[in-house]
């Protein structure tokens, strides 16, 4: 039987291969001279700002005493906000569906919402669950925008406790009858 391994050697099993492990202090570590960009760990990790996140209820109370002049940016596809939204928010996409059915950042988010708000104007942001929406809070808080909130659960969470929402009410064809009335 072999001895234990010395904390510094490497050990193999027979399922994985030996792979050479290097602790790096990331804060002092040069650039590599390959391709490869290095990542500050710390903001990896953890967004650099801090996203305040409400919880629909005290959102809906916010939007209806408008508290601030509060308004509500709502993220999601073009799409999901036609089959319906809450009353008076605004659409920008932070993500768009390709052809492929992949999702693509939308790369004039920033651009788009500075279009439509202020930097100081209080805004609640919601997407489907508020995974998308927390995103996009870090992207504004970063682009200077103050006062930004996520809404947490978003839509699903809305719907879930029962608070209002607008549904488009999609107009039907017309049929030749109806054509032949007109």
């Amino acid at each position: 039987m072999a001895p234990p391994p010395h904390e510094n050697e490497m050990t193999r099993s027979e399922s994985a291969p030996a792979t050479a492990v290097k602790t790096v202090d990331v804060q002092t570590a040069a650039t590599p001279a390959v391709g490869v960009t290095p990542v500050d760990v710390q903001t990896a990790a953890t967004p650099a700002v801090r996203v305040t996140t409400v919880d629909v209820q005290t959102a809906a109370r916010e939007l209806q005493e408008q508290q601030d002049g509060m308004m509500y940016l709502d993220v999601r596809t073009e799409e999901e906000m036609g089959k319906g939204h809450i009353g008076g928010s605004l659409n920008v996409p932070y993500f768009f569906v390709t052809p492929q059915g992949t999702r693509e950042k939308n790369p004039r988010f920033v651009e788009q919402v500075a279009s439509l708000y202020t930097t100081e104007q209080h805004i609640l942001v919601g997407c489907q669950s508020g995974k998308r929406s927390e995103l996009a809070c870090v992207d504004l808080l970063a682009a200077g925008f103050m006062n930004v909130k996520n809404v947490g659960g978003g839509y699903a969470a809305w719907l879930h406790n029962g608070l209002p929402v607008t549904v488009a009410v999609p107009t039907p064809p017309p049929t030749p009858e109806s054509a032949a009335a007109i």
